[in-house]
């Protein structure tokens, strides 16, 4: 069976279903219930989706500089079909927020996704202010010191053994990173590629860290209370 974790991390998944930032669930279905357009500027239009969640009730706003609905024969609107969605919109409300767990520190989820949300705008200089201040934040937070930024970064990879070293890796070649604080126009901007990357990969780095040990701690004590819910054996 293929790998379809991706799914996760988009917000529409299809035409029928999406991931709900309010509610948190994935795959649930939802509907458009309202559609409008207004001038974005003196050449071009802004189209604005407005979907329901049928589990929570809550309404969530997407903008589009195309028109990617249609109207059904059943007095409904649907997007287009064959039509990666998430690809055709620039901007949402609220962002994909709900696809950082909150296991993870407030601070570094919300860098991240104003990170996320500067990227898709192609606000670049925003987007590397966000990523860089997330991976000092995540040093700071881990207790981890040193004189250079490649240093901090090894010893981080040496303190979480079981994560593969080649996520670190890829955080420890970043160029233009020093010890200092994040000052504005300090720096050249990422182009969206790199970015794109070293977000990707941050975001995995703290699944491991955070989320994935306490999964497996739940996971654990269902066995636990399993185990102990069974019969005694009798003698």
């Amino acid at each position: 069976m293929s790998d379809q974790s991706n799914l996760d991390r988009k917000y529409f998944i299809d035409r029928s279903v999406y991931n709900c930032p309010f509610c948190n669930r994935n795959n649930v279905v939802y509907k458009i219930v309202h559609i409008f357009n207004f001038d974005w500027s003196d050449t071009k239009k802004c189209y604005v989706t407005l979907v329901k969640c049928t589990s929570c009730k809550k309404e969530s706003m997407h903008l589009s500089y195309e028109d990617i609905t249609e109207y059904t024969t059943t007095g409904t609107y649907i997007f287009l079909p064959e039509l990666d969605i998430d690809s055709k919109i620039f901007h949402s409300v609220p962002t994909s927020f709900f696809i950082i767990d909150n296991r993870i520190d407030k601070k570094l989820r919300e860098l991240i996704t104003e990170a996320e949300g500067c990227l898709k705008m192609n606000f670049l200089t925003g987007a590397s202010a966000c990523t860089r201040k997330s991976i000092y934040e995540l040093l700071v937070f881990e207790n981890i010191e040193g004189e250079h930024y490649e240093d901090r970064i090894k010893l981080l990879k040496n303190k979480f053994p079981d994560i593969d070293p080649e996520l670190f890796d890829v955080l420890g070649s970043i160029q233009e990173m020093t010890s200092d604080k994040i000052h504005e126009q300090s720096w050249d901007k990422w182009d969206s590629s790199n970015l794109l990357l070293i977000i990707e990969t941050l975001k995995t780095i703290l699944y491991e860290i955070y989320v994935l040990p306490e999964i497996r701690k739940d996971r654990m004590k269902k066995i636990k209370e399993l185990r102990s819910e069974l019969p005694k054996k009798k003698k």
